[in-house]
C-alpha cells in the first residue's frame, strides 16, 4: 500500500517528479515513476518500461514489502511521457489486475513440473493472445514451470495469467517432475 499512498500524495499535489523504487534491504535502485503536473506518464521496473511495470511495483509492494520510494523533484517534459495515467484510473486498474493475479496464483502448477505445448493445440487450437505468445514461446525453450518465470520476458502477474489460460485453453501438457 506504500507505493499507491506516495502516488497519491504526489498527485494530490499536482507534482512534477519522480517516485524512485528503491530494495529495502539495500537501497539498490529498481525503477522510477515519473508524474508530470500529477499525471503519471512513464514507469521503469527491474529493466523493464512501460504501463505494466506499475502494475508490478504494486504487486511487488502488496505482496512482499521489499520496496523503499524515495520522491524527488526533478523536471519531467512531455518527451520524456511515453503514457499518461490518471492516479484513480492506476487505482481500477490496479484492483482488477491484482485480483485476477491472486487468483491465477491459486490455479498455477507446481514450480517443479514441467509443461509442453500440446501440439494439438499449435495445429487447431483458439487465438492467443501476445502474452500467452510470449509465454508459448518462453515453455518452448524452457519446459520447468519455475524456468519459465524466470525466463520470461513478461511481469510475474503477466506469466501467471498466461500459464492459467494457456492451461484453459487446453493449450498445455503435463510431462512430470
Amino acid at each position: 500500500m506504500a507505493f499507491l499512498k506516495t502516488i497519491s500524495d504526489q498527485v494530490t499535489l499536482n507534482f512534477t517528479g519522480r517516485v524512485n523504487i528503491l530494495d529495502k534491504k539495500n537501497n539498490k535502485f529498481l525503477g522510477k515513476v515519473s508524474l508530470l503536473e500529477g499525471a503519471i506518464v512513464y514507469s521503469s521496473y527491474e529493466a523493464k518500461v512501460g504501463k505494466s511495470t506499475l502494475y508490478d511495483i504494486i504487486i511487488e509492494d502488496l505482496e512482499g514489502e521489499n520496496l523503499r520510494f524515495v520522491v524527488e523533484p526533478e523536471i519531467v517534459t512531455l518527451s520524456e511521457a511515453i503514457f499518461e495515467l490518471s492516479f484513480d484510473e492506476l487505482k481500477v486498474s490496479a484492483q482488477a489486475i491484482f485480483q485476477q493475479y491472486k487468483e491465477s496464483r491459486k490455479m498455477l502448477p507446481p514450480p517443479h513440473l514441467r509443461l509442453m505445448i500440446d501440439p494439438d493445440f499449435v495445429a487447431r487450437g483458439p487465438s492467443v493472445s501476445f502474452w500467452e505468445f510470449e509465454t508459448l514461446t518462453v515453455i518452448s525453450d524452457f519446459n520447468k514451470v519455475s524456468d519459465i518465470f524466470l525466463e520470461s520476458p513478461l511481469s510475474e502477474y503477466q506469466t501467471s495469467l498466461s500459464l492459467v489460460s494457456l492451461r484453459k485453453k487446453g493449450a498445455l501438457k503435463v510431462l512430470g517432475q
